[in-house]
């Protein structure tokens, strides 16, 4: 089974904690992060970095002493950033990528590089959607939104991506597949088509690096520059606010670089950034403290970080790319969840399990803060014998004799070892076997596959998330040129991928967006930057 990204979860239960935070100020998520840390200061709140005057008063712009320029400067050399340095290098400008690690890629590198489009050449020929098209992606992207999205992006990105597979074609990425991913329960079914773009190579984990070295290859034979183990620590802005470059450290020593056209920050989401999380995403901070993040190490939200010191807006806090790394269950229409169900620690389910694995476990996330305890993944010795099963007899052996996952001969018995109330596991058994016997449905949730009753040895896994990033970050608008809170733009600053918020929802919609967003994003900033003019 191939395993990459198709989250999902349930809609955020207060809905008035992600509007708090659907668009913020830094002013305001100062005032918010103070209310649990009182005299905390603004380098606390941000993550324990700099938090410094952003236009150097001591000299002019024209007095500064620059080490380095080009026309467009690059924050992160991910799959964003590398977009981003190509695009602007084909329409004539000076790039100049900084990277604060040693390789090109981001958590790029780490997921399957597939991206979804409608309406493609591509998806007619490999899939039996002949008349797809981007305004039923676009009404999906919407829907799975809740009301969070900017519609205009959502709209951009969706109309935009048959054209990014054309011209990824031409770098020399050869599709030789289309799949879907997993249904949304409140979502019609005539909205969903086989979306997922998947390239040779691509599609597992680790296969995003072959389009992270189609794009470095691009980029760089165009004449784009990439500098290595480069942090970039400010922006820097002149008297009327535009940027005009940034700073970073390299090799133990200050650099000035200076951007004659535009900064574009494509530094990723507030990842590994625990106190940034702990403010703006608390599913986020729960995978950082109990759970495992696979994102990039460098990923610690730095290019939101420095955006809100000169005045940016954030938007689109909440959502995580949140999978189950032990099961995969959810990530590909084409595996059917094998018969399970997921329970509380109360013993009774709350969500349908072979929903797209972000949304499902949004309401993983919600039961274990709500109640205060794990969740459980039940099956039977029957489910191993079903299609798309993840265990075998041999392999769930050797979990329980790990202690990975629990087994007992009847279900109060596995209640007891799990600590969950053994009649209510009994009976949540007993109506999902009346049900699929009966009903051959899921009357409860709405479930699609695996309605096959279970039956003992029972067992139960502890669900725990596998992370690919969070969701949220810094508002932009539909040029990618980043936005004050009142809705202005900061001028010659742009952002793209997941280091911009407002275009995926409060859980991810499905594999294949955020790459899609990686690319499109990019490009948009790229081309929007090289055609300003030059600042003296």
């Amino acid at each position: 089974m191939k395993l990459f990204v198709n989250f999902r979860h349930k809609q955020v239960e207060n809905k008035k904690i992600w509007e708090g935070i659907n668009v913020l100020s830094r002013r305001d998520f100062v005032k918010k992060a103070a209310l649990g840390a009182v005299g905390a200061t603004t380098v606390g709140l941000l993550g324990g970095c700099s938090s410094s005057n952003t236009t150097d008063t001591a000299k002019k712009p024209a007095e500064i002493t620059w080490d380095k320029e080009a026309d467009v400067v690059i924050v992160g050399a991910g799959g964003t950033g590398l977009a981003a340095a190509l695009q602007a290098s084909l329409d004539g400008a000076k790039v100049l990528v900084l990277e604060k690690g040693g390789v090109a890629g981001g958590t790029t590198n780490y997921s399957g590089g597939v991206m979804q489009a409608a309406g493609t050449e591509i998806q007619k020929q490999y899939t039996a959607y002949k008349d797809d098209t981007p305004e039923k992606h676009y009404q999906l992207w919407l829907k799975a939104g809740e009301g969070l999205v900017d519609e205009e992006l959502v709209k951009d990105l969706a109309y935009s991506a048959p054209e990014h597979i054309k011209w990824l074609e031409t770098l020399g990425l050869k599709f030789t597949s289309v799949y879907g991913h997993c249904h949304i329960p409140y979502i019609e079914d005539s909205l969903f088509a086989d979306r997922i773009h998947v390239y040779e190579g691509g599609g597992g984990m680790g296969g995003g690096t072959i389009l992270v070295q189609a794009l470095l290859k691009a980029a760089t034979e165009k004449g784009a520059q990439i500098e290595y183990e480069t942090e970039v620590t400010r922006i820097l802005t002149n008297e009327a606010g535009e940027v005009i470059g940034v700073t970073a450290k390299q090799k133990d020593s200050e650099i000035k670089v200076k951007a004659k056209k535009a900064v574009i920050l494509a530094a990723a989401s507030i990842d590994h950034n625990k106190e940034m999380a702990k403010n703006l995403s608390p599913q986020q901070y729960w995978v950082l403290t109990s759970q495992k993040c696979l994102c990039a190490d460098t990923n610690t939200g730095d290019g939101i970080r420095m955006a809100m010191e000169i005045g940016a807006a954030v938007c689109g806090f909440g959502g995580t790319i949140d999978f189950c790394g032990k099961t995969g269950a959810a990530t590909d229409n084409r595996v059917p969840l094998f018969p399970s169900f997921i329970v509380n620690k109360n013993g009774v389910r709350f969500v349908c399990e072979d929903a797209t694995y972000a949304y499902h476990y949004r309401a993983v996330f919600q039961q274990e803060m709500q109640l205060g305890g794990p969740t459980y993944m039940i099956f039977g010795e029957s489910s191993l014998e079903a299609e798309g099963a993840p265990w075998t007899k041999e392999s769930v052996a050797k979990d329980v004799a790990d202690g990975v996952v629990f087994k007992a001969d009847t279900i109060e018995e596995l209640a007891k070892k799990i600590s969950v109330d053994p009649d209510n596991l009994a009976a949540t058994l007993a109506t999902w076997n009346s049900n699929v016997k009966n009903k051959k449905k899921d009357p409860q949730f709405g479930r699609k596959t695996g309605l096959a009753p279970i039956e003992g040895p029972f067992y139960a896994y502890k669900n725990t998330a596998y992370n690919l990033g969070a969701l949220g970050g810094v508002k932009i608008n539909v040029n990618a040129q980043v936005l004050k809170p009142n809705g202005e733009v900061i001028p010659r600053l742009y952002a793209g991928g997941l280091n911009a918020g407002g275009w995926i929802g409060p859980y991810y919609p499905g594999s294949g967006t955020a790459i899609m967003g990686t690319v499109h994003w990019g490009r948009k900033a790229g081309a929007h930057a090289a055609k300003l003019s030059s600042l003296e």
